[in-house]
């Protein structure tokens, strides 16, 4: 089980920050330009924002819902709201709360899942181990546990199947429109980072993460360090921001602890 509708970060980043650049020169530049900057959040005019990606989350609930029907198989529609809620005990929890609690969610969700939370794993528990596994391939196919959320957290779709894949290119146009989409994004992103006012406040950002004891010098690395540590303890088999383990998996659970701690701390800083 996974929460729904967190955006991508970087993009969600590089995108507020084109919009700060592009209002700079707007009302910065020579020759008595006009022009004017969008308003609104970046993410949002593409349809990435937090409220777009909750009633996109919904919709995809449902078409994996019809797919499932179709092969014989039960699944309930999780609320994306609800399923958020459960995991972090609190229906009114703010972004800022969450980080505090939670920094971004990568292993700090783990294990605050259960059976009773997502009603499918309920639904797959009670089926034979053929069963279950048929059933996983028809929600996942090559990659249990890969999920929309998940995928819009990393930006990688190419992992996703099953039902869940057909949900989500039927809600979104095809894996076409996402790859154009994460290609243009990579773009923006790549020009906003080589822009020199970005070069000199990612250079101030590392001097202050430096200061605090935290040597990384790329915001995006903060992502990949927590990442790192937290795999290294529970395995490759346990997605990141995952609420539950995979079936079977086993680890030091104070040594997870530590690196929920850890993640608390770096993204309290970051």
């Amino acid at each position: 089980m996974r929460l729904a509708a967190t955006p991508i970060r970087r993009w969600a980043i590089a995108l507020a920050v084109a919009a700060s650049l592009i209002s700079l020169a707007a009302c910065g530049g020579g020759g008595g330009s006009t022009t004017k900057a969008p308003s609104g959040l970046v993410e949002d005019q593409l349809g990435f924002g937090q409220e777009a990606l909750i009633e996109r989350q919904s919709r995809i609930e449902a078409a994996i819902s019809d797919c499932m029907k179709a092969q014989g198989f039960q699944y309930v529609p999780i609320d994306p709201l609800a399923q958020r809620a459960a995991v972090t005990g609190s229906t009114r929890l703010s972004d800022e709360g969450f980080l505090k609690q939670f920094g971004y969610g990568i292993s700090t969700l783990s294990g605050r899942g259960t059976p009773q939370n997502d009603p499918n794993e309920q639904i797959r528990a009670s089926l034979s181990g053929a069963g279950s596994a048929a059933y996983e391939r028809a929600l996942w196919s090559e990659n249990p546990g890969a999920t929309f959320s998940q995928a819009i957290e990393t930006g990688d779709f190419e992992r996703l199947g099953g039902c869940t894949k057909k949900a989500t290119e039927a809600i979104f146009g095809g894996p076409e429109t996402l790859t154009a989409l994460q290609s243009k994004l990579e773009d923006l992103d790549q020009r906003i980072v080589q822009d020199q006012r970005m070069v000199r406040a990612i250079e101030q950002w590392a001097g202050c993460m430096t200061a605090a004891g935290y040597s990384i010098s790329d915001p995006q690395d903060v992502d990949a360090t927590i990442t790192e540590r937290f795999q290294a303890v529970v395995g490759r088999s346990v997605e990141p921001y995952a609420t539950s383990a995979a079936p079977g998996a086993t680890y030091d659970r104070a040594a997870l602890e530590t690196v929920q701690r850890y993640e608390v701390a770096i993204v309290g800083t970051d």
